[in-house]
Parts: C-alpha cells; sequence; structure tokens
C-alpha cells in the first residue's frame, strides 16, 4: 500500500511518499499535454525582453529563442474555471519527502529552432531518482527528468534534459539557541 500523499506546500502541488516509492518512478512517462497557447509573435518578443535577449533572429524574423520553449509547460496564472487542468511540472508528481525545490542543471538539445506558428505538445518523463544525498542546503534527492517538444506534426523540436533537487532543510534551530 502505498503512502503517497499530495499536499499544496509553497503552492506546487507536490506529491509525497518514501525515497523507495519515488525511485519507483524512474522510467514513468507523462500523457503527452498541449501547450496552452502556439507560439507567436508576443509571446517571442516578450520572453525576449524579460531576459534581455537581443538576437535579431528573434526579433525581426519568425524564430523563438530556445529558453520559451520551457515556459509552455507551465500552467497560465489563471484560468476559467471551466479550462482549469492539472498538469503541473510532472517532476513535483513524484512522491517524495523534502518540502524544498531547486533546479540543479538543465540542458536543452535542438533537433530544430522553435518557430511562431508552432503548436508544441510535452511529454515529460521521469529518467532518475537520485539515492539520497546531503548537500550543503539539505538532504534530500536529485531527480532527473527528460521532456520532449513536438510540434503540430509529431516531430521532435528539441529535449530538455533537467535535474531539480528536493530536500529538506536540517534543523537548525538547536544550533541557533545554542549560539545565542
Amino acid at each position: 500500500m502505498s503512502s503517497a500523499t499530495t499536499d499544496d506546500v509553497t503552492g506546487l502541488g507536490m506529491a509525497f511518499g518514501t525515497i523507495e516509492e519515488g525511485r519507483a518512478w524512474a522510467g514513468r512517462t507523462s500523457e503527452p499535454k498541449q501547450a496552452w497557447f502556439p507560439i507567436d509573435r508576443s509571446m517571442v518578443l516578450y520572453y525576449c525582453s524579460l531576459v534581455e535577449d537581443a538576437n535579431p533572429r528573434y526579433w525581426e524574423g519568425d524564430e523563438c529563442p530556445p529558453g520559451l520553449l520551457m515556459t509552455l509547460g507551465f500552467n497560465p496564472q489563471w484560468t476559467p474555471e471551466h479550462l482549469h487542468r492539472e498538469d503541473s511540472l510532472f517532476a513535483l508528481n513524484v512522491p517524495l519527502p523534502g518540502h524544498h525545490i531547486i533546479n540543479a542543471s538543465t540542458t536543452t538539445e535542438l533537433e530544430r529552432r522553435p518557430r511562431v506558428g508552432d503548436h508544441v505538445s510535452i511529454v515529460e518523463e521521469i529518467v532518475s531518482v537520485s539515492p539520497e544525498k546531503t548537500t550543503r542546503i539539505g538532504t534530500g534527492v536529485f531527480i532527473t527528468s527528460l521532456t520532449t517538444y513536438r510540434d503540430q506534426h509529431g516531430e521532435v523540436i528539441a529535449r530538455n534534459t533537467n535535474v531539480l533537487f528536493r530536500y529538506d532543510i536540517a534543523d537548525t534551530a538547536a544550533g541557533t539557541e545554542e549560539q545565542a
């Protein structure tokens, strides 16, 4: 019987369970999800202005910065109730201990540059969940996921490998009281 539960810690809707339950997720794949919006010109320009990317291929052409792809998997801040869907970052569904997350690394491999007009679908896979590790920020596990982005024709645009550290902070209250 699974002890996995879901909690809305920090608004992320993370699933909680044991390290063994989490490690059993290696190889699990999400259902394909359609990005909320097709890539359009205003989206590209807004993204470029946020990251201060002056590349003329993005400002004047139909190409899209690769970093924009990662934002396509996030839900909008708000949607009407009838459009609401529960498809947050797949790695947050892995049942594990740990109330905090930090991104450790991300690598994107492009098959081709995303373009204005692409209707992107996204599939996420949990590649691995590490044994428990203790770092300077806490004790937890590294979750490696692979996200594949496809266009409206089913052709791969890019693959993104992401490593997320999910952890708990060591109880430092006792050490703080001793120093006082």
